[in-house]
């Protein structure tokens, strides 16, 4: 479906609900739970290790790879003297 399908089949499924307070803060509830699962997933994707574009080849003989985890790059004076240049 595209967005504004969706959009209009979410607005018509919630829209007898809107009237029933206990309803309703389930509904809000639900969704700050939906966010709230979003944000974690995009903060551990970012502990995880940071994805470098248009990595140096002296980067790539020394390390062999493109993919560091902050930890490594705090770790590493010469692959944070790279990273800084």
């Amino acid at each position: 479906m595209e967005t504004m399908q969706l959009r209009a089949e979410l607005f018509r499924e919630m829209n007898p609900l809107l009237d029933n307070n206990v309803m309703l803060s389930k509904m809000l509830a639900f969704v700050r739970s939906l966010f709230a699962a979003q944000q974690m997933e995009q903060e551990a994707a970012q502990k995880k290790g940071y994805k470098m574009q248009n990595v140096s080849p002296e980067i790539e003989k020394w390390s062999g790879c493109a993919t560091f985890t902050q930890e490594e790059i705090d770790s590493d004076p010469r692959l944070k003297a790279i990273l800084s240049r």
